[in-house]
Parts: structure tokens; sequence; C-alpha cells
């Protein structure tokens, strides 16, 4: 059973006990009245009123013992319950940290595949760019039809550096991937930031 029932009930039946402890009190004061109004009767009957007064002290107490036992009771479900609470709320703390944790990780996660991505992108435009260079190079050294002899030695170091002006405009393999890594990182960072101040404002 519930906790919280067990101890709303244990409350519903402190209170009836209650009621029912005031209303004997309520005859004992009565019966006291009566007691002082028939001293001058017989003695047969003021010794059953005595006896009548003996079970009604007798059946307070007992019912005062249980209210006494049922209150100990109830303290120790509540001292019970207060525990579980702060139990759950530990739980609780411990499952947002490791939520938190686990989005630290995706986010980890999702940059080392996006920069793993973006490096094969850029090496393959690398590639496509090197394969582009060396046929324009390929078809720049062909002789045209109708030309005769071989291009002057003043015109060969122009296209050999024309060939080479569009490489130095490239950034190098190691260049793209720092780029590409503090990039990264930087969005990375930025996702951690977000993440501790949404963490921070719960």
């Amino acid at each position: 059973q519930d906790p919280e029932q067990r101890l709303w009930e244990a409350e519903r039946r402190e209170r009836a006990l209650h009621g029912r402890l005031a209303c004997l009190e309520e005859q004992n004061r009565q019966l006291l009245g009566q007691l002082a109004e028939s001293q001058s009767q017989e003695d047969s009957t003021a010794r059953k009123e005595r006896e009548v007064m003996l079970r009604l002290k007798e059946v307070v107490d007992r019912q005062r013992d249980e209210l006494r036992a049922q209150a100990h009771e109830i303290l120790c479900k509540s001292r019970d319950t207060e525990a579980l609470q702060e139990q759950l709320h530990r739980f609780m703390a411990m499952n947002e940290e490791l939520r938190h944790k686990v989005a630290v990780v995706q986010a980890q996660l999702k940059s080392a595949l996006e920069q793993k991505s973006d490096l094969e992108a850029a090496m393959l435009q690398g590639q496509r760019e090197t394969s582009r260079r060396s046929r324009t190079a390929l078809e720049n050294q062909r002789p045209e039809p109708g030309t005769e002899g071989a291009p002057s030695p003043s015109e060969e170091p122009q296209h050999q550096d024309g060939d080479r002006s569009p490489a130095h405009c490239c950034f190098s393999r190691e260049e793209l991937q720092q780029i590409l890594q503090e990039r990264n990182e930087l969005k990375t960072n930025l996702f951690l930031v977000q993440e501790e101040l949404a963490y921070y404002q719960r």
C-alpha cells in the first residue's frame, strides 16, 4: 500500500479514536456527577457505580495507549516517507545530471561526425581540383593545330606560373583540417554553453 495512503488511514483512525475518547470522557464526567448525587443511596448502588467507573477508566486507559501507539506508528511512517522523498529527489537529480552528460556526449559525437564528413568533402574537393588542374596542364601542353614549333622559352614560364597561381590560392590539407577543427570546437562549445544555461534555468 502507498505510504501516503497508510498515513491517511492512520490519521483517520486517530481522529476517530479522539472522538471516541472525548465521548467517553463526557460520559465519565456525567457518571461522576451521577455518583456525587447518589452518595446517599444504598451501598450496593455505589458499589456498582464504582465498578462502572473502573471499567470506564480501563477503557479510557486502553484507548489512550492505543492512541499513543498509533501516534508513534504515524511518526515512524512520516519519517519513512520523508526519507523516500529525499531518495527520490536524489535519483531525480542524478537522472538530470546523466541526461546532461548524455547530451554533451551526443554533441561531441555529432561534432566529430560533422568534422569527419567535412574533411572527407574537403579531400574530395581537393582531389577534384588537383585532377582538374592536371587535365588543364595537359591540355595546355598539347600543340594547337597549325602552330609550328614549341612555345618560346619566355612563354613557358608564364604557363607554369599560370598553372601554379590557382594552387597558391587554395588551402593545404593541414590548414583545412585545422580550420574545420576550430569551427567544430566553437560549435561544440556553443552547444555546451546552451546546455549549461538550460540546465541552470530549470
